[in-house]
């Protein structure tokens, strides 16, 4: 479940868009890093959050070559080598299918 991109509503309301960053040992709550929020005051911060508040988003979401390097250039400021590692793969995967 790390770094699964999830979707929640706070308990305002607001939706809120980030990645699992950790979970605790037994799986009820994990830290999210919130990426895109109603509430601006989030965006960039972790917050602790119950599983069965989550949603996992659909990974076979398609990103264009533009929304990757975004991702990419946020997965290093985070400095979270797994996620820009996977991100990488995806953006090679996409332009040797545009190239095709």
């Amino acid at each position: 479940m790390i770094g699964d991109w999830v979707n929640l509503r706070s308990s305002k309301g607001e939706q809120i868009h980030g990645y699992v960053e950790k979970m605790t040992g037994d799986h009820t709550v994990v830290q999210l890093r919130v990426v895109s929020s109603e509430n601006q005051i989030l965006v960039g911060q972790s917050i602790q959050v119950q599983v069965n508040k989550l949603t996992k988003e659909d990974e076979t979401e398609q990103y264009s070559a533009g929304e990757l390097k975004q991702l990419i250039d946020l997965a290093l400021l985070t400095n979270d080598k797994a996620w820009f590692d996977s991100l990488m793969t995806k953006y090679q995967k996409l332009k040797i299918k545009q190239n095709n």
